[in-house]
This record gives structure tokens, C-alpha cells and sequence, in this order.
């Protein structure tokens, strides 16, 4: 009934292949012929959802990736599939721009596009670092939010809030599908993780993820013992941290992040260098523009700079 009248079928099924391929056929037989389907697939590749599709299907068929909250997120990524007609993409871009209100970037057909693929990467590099450096989870997201020109939720907030099973699947997915990566072994999640997301301990859906209110006081879950603790941290990154959060100009903040001398800075370098060198060689992968790489990061991560301007 409805679908025939549509111009555009938005697909935000469950993230399997033979799910989606099996609503695509139905989907084939009722939607008028031009009528543009997008898919709201984080990991799957067009190559791979068209199998067994007609000229007509293929030609309107593209990627539209949301950022969840959908509608306070800025960012949607557009990517085509080989036989994607430019038209179709074309009229997407003026309806997510003029009509959504989105900011739009042009990925390739790659693991996770642009977003997730440059922030899951950013985030389990921190992870892993923070467990060979023996920092805790309070100093890392001390140093990772205002500091560092990211949302003040910085790591292992921004991670409880999104869900340990979500941001575990997008790190897995990457791990599995991007074989040649020279940075694969980040993907991995570690064993402490894999140990809470077990023990369905995922975050703000469960009742706590790496932080959890007791009371009126937060504790914060250990990584070396898998037990909560009361909230803690030391002290040195504490108060770097804190006199660097009140520079308002953003990239003075970052550069004087960089120059500490302290163990806030050490460590921040250390995650913002790997981050930034990861960034730029993605460039003629993930998509062939340095400023659709700093778009998506601000407008999907909420960082204040991307890493090229960083």
C-alpha cells in the first residue's frame, strides 16, 4: 500500500546480511521503478547487499548512515555502490541537506565508513594504552575530553552511554573485516571488556558500565580486579587536566595538552599522534577528502577539531 508511493525506503533492519537481502526482494516487487533505497548499515557493504538485485534496484541503491540520537546528530554519510547512478545520490544529498538539516560526507564502501571507523579506532587506542601505561579509567577520560577538544563524556563515558555491546560489535566488525589493517590488533577488544559485556554490564541501559551510581557517590569498575571501586585517580592528571580544561581557545588547549611535560600530556600525545597519523592514512581508502574525515568527527563524534586541523 504506502511503499508504492514512496520515493525514498529508509532500511534499518537488524545488521545481518540474509535479513536485510530478504526484505530488499520484498521490497524489489513493491516499490515503484526510480524509487531510491537507502541503507542505515553500519558494517555491511553494497557489494554484498545487492547480490541478486535487478539494474533498476542497483542503480537507486545506496548507503544513508546515521548517527544515533538521529535526530540530534549532525552527521549522515553517503556512500555509493559501484552502480550507484549520480542522479539518485544527488537528490539524497539535497534532501539530507535542505530538508534533514544533516551534514553530509561521501565515504567509500569500506568497514564502518568514516565516523566510526576514525572514532572506534581513536577509542580502543586509548583503551589499550591505558592498560600498558597502568592508568585508570578516571585519569584517561580526564585527559581525552576538554583537553584533548572532545565532548567532556571523553572515553568511557561517551562508551556507557552508547552501550559496551554496540561499541564492542563496531570494534568486532572491524577487527574481523579489515585483515590488511596495519592497525588491526587495536580492534581487539580486551579481555576485561569482553569479561563485562558477559557479564552484561554494558552501561547506562544496564545498571552500570564503567561507571555506576552507588548511592550518591560513582564508582568506577577496575579493569585489573573486575570488581567496582570507589571513584579515584591520581592526582598529578588531575590537576593538569583541570587548568587546561578552563583555556577556552580550543586549539591553544590541545597545543599546551601536547607540550605537557606532565603524565597528562605523555599520554595524551601518545593517543592524539596515533590518532591523527591512523587519519591520514585512511585518506584514498575511506574516502579521498581530508575535510569529510574532520566533518565527520565533529559532526558525528563531537570533536571541536578533526584531526587534520588538530
Amino acid at each position: 500500500g504506502k511503499m508504492e508511493a514512496c520515493d525514498l525506503v529508509i532500511e534499518a533492519v537488524l545488521e545481518r546480511l540474509d535479513v536485510k537481502q530478504a526484505l530488499f526482494t520484498k521490497l524489489e516487487k513493491i516499490c515503484k521503478p526510480g524509487t531510491i533505497i537507502a541503507s542505515n548499515t553500519s558494517g555491511l557493504r553494497i557489494h554484498d547487499m545487492v547480490q541478486g538485485r535487478g539494474d533498476d534496484f542497483r542503480k537507486n541503491f545506496l548507503v544513508m548512515h546515521f548517527f544515533n540520537p538521529v535526530r540530534y546528530m549532525k552527521l549522515l554519510e553517503l556512500v555509493a555502490g559501484p552502480e550507484t547512478d549520480p542522479a539518485a545520490m544527488e537528490r539524497v544529498r539535497s534532501f539530507g541537506e535542505n530538508v534533514l538539516g544533516k551534514g553530509i560526507v561521501f565515504g567509500k564502501d569500506t568497514p564502518n565508513f568514516i565516523g566510526n571507523r576514525i572514532g572506534v579506532h581513536a577509542m580502543m587506542s586509548t583503551i589499550h594504552m591505558m592498560l600498558e601505561e597502568g592508568l585508570s579509567p578516571e585519569d584517561v577520560d580526564a585527559i581525552t575530553g576538554i583537553p584533548m577538544g572532545h565532548p567532556k563524556s571523553a572515553s568511557f563515558r561517551t562508551a556507557d552511554m552508547v552501550g559496551l555491546d554496540t561499541f564492542g560489535h563496531v570494534a568486532s566488525n572491524c577487527y574481523s573485516s579489515l585483515p590488511n589493517d596495519e592497525e588491526r590488533a587495536v580492534f581487539e577488544l580486551p579481555a576485561f571488556i569482553k569479561g563485562m559485556t558477559d557479564k552484561k554490564i554494558l552501561g547506562d541501559k544496564t545498571k552500570g558500565g564503567f561507571y555506576k551510581r552507588v548511592g550518591k557517590e560513582t564508582q568506577t569498575y577496575d579493569p585489573k580486579t573486575g570488581e567496582y571501586r570507589p571513584k579515584g585517580g591520581d592526582e598529578a592528571i588531575a590537576k593538569a587536566t583541570k587548568g587546561l580544561s578552563k583555556i577556552e581557545d580550543v586549539r591553544e588547549r590541545v597545543k599546551k595538552l601536547a607540550a605537557d611535560e606532565g603524565p597528562a600530556g605523555k599520554f595524551g600525545w601518545k593517543v592524539l599522534a596515533r590518532s591523527l597519523a591512523y587519519s591520514a592514512r585512511r585518506l584514498g581508502e575511506i574516502t579521498d577528502d581530508p575535510k569529510a574525515i574532520d566533518d565527520a568527527m565533529k559532526w558525528g563524534y563531537n570533536w571541536e577539531l578533526g584531526p587534520f586541523e588538530t
